[in-house]
């Protein structure tokens, strides 16, 4: 992989979390883990979004609205790290760690059995929050659909919903077929999920090559008088 970007550390994470709690949007803002779920998208939107001013407002308000944060560049400079880290892997078909922060028991211990699962929930909540916005930018066939669900299945259902029903019949439907026992098992169903969607709503391109292919029985071009395989293609 071609790693053009610097990953955020544990430290840039926390201090990342720590400045988006100090937005004057107060609850509107996203927390890091919501942050991360809602860049997974934007990384995947084709065509995709050019201008940092079509997402950015957004995850400090809903409307995008102008608001107030501790170290206005600090906040930038990382998140913009962190979606170029999302880019380079989804580029590359490879998962990488959703940022979750595991709920923790009464003696602050990680929960990461069934009942950790939870955590997933604001990842897939600003996933889906991009995704509700962005919904021109991204093809939902009957195949991507079915790789939504591996994601939607860590949202809180909505009993109020007039489809809650259905839903709630498609949720047990998933969980019965890919059943997950654990927090890790559920970040790697999610993961799984985004990066089937990355390949279906943004295929690799062929490269178009502006010579015709040198065959290796060829004259190299190089003026030699060999054979391609016997001169510069004899590493290739």
């Amino acid at each position: 992989m071609n790693e053009n970007y610097h990953p955020l550390t544990d430290e840039d994470i926390n201090r990342l979390d720590e400045l988006l709690a100090t937005s004057s949007c107060a609850e509107d803002t996203f927390d890091v883990s919501m942050l991360d779920g809602f860049l997974s998208t934007i990384a995947l939107l084709n065509p995709p979004v050019k201008e940092e001013s079509e997402w950015y407002p957004y995850i400090f308000n809903e409307e995008g609205n102008p608001c107030e944060v501790d170290e206005p560049e600090t906040v930038r400079t990382l998140i913009n790290q962190r979606l170029q880290e999302i880019r380079a892997f989804q580029a590359q078909r490879h998962f990488y760690n959703p940022i979750i922060f595991p709920l923790e028991d009464d003696s602050g211990n990680p929960v990461t059995g069934p009942e950790g699962l939870a955590a997933l929930e604001p990842w897939a909540m600003g996933f889906y929050n991009a995704l509700a916005q962005y919904s021109d930018r991204v093809d939902v066939t009957e195949a991507i659909e079915a790789q939504l669900c591996r994601i939607h299945r860590f949202l809180e259902l909505d009993e109020e919903d007039p489809d809650y029903q259905q839903n709630l019949a498609i949720r047990q439907a998933v969980e019965k077929e890919h059943p997950v026992r654990n927090l890790e098992e559920g970040m790697v169903e999610m993961m799984a999920g985004v990066i089937e969607i990355a390949k279906l709503n943004l295929p690799n391109k062929p490269v178009n090559r502006a010579t015709p292919k040198i065959g290796r029985n060829d004259p190299c071009p190089c003026g030699s008088g060999k054979k391609y395989k016997n001169c510069c293609g004899k590493n290739a």
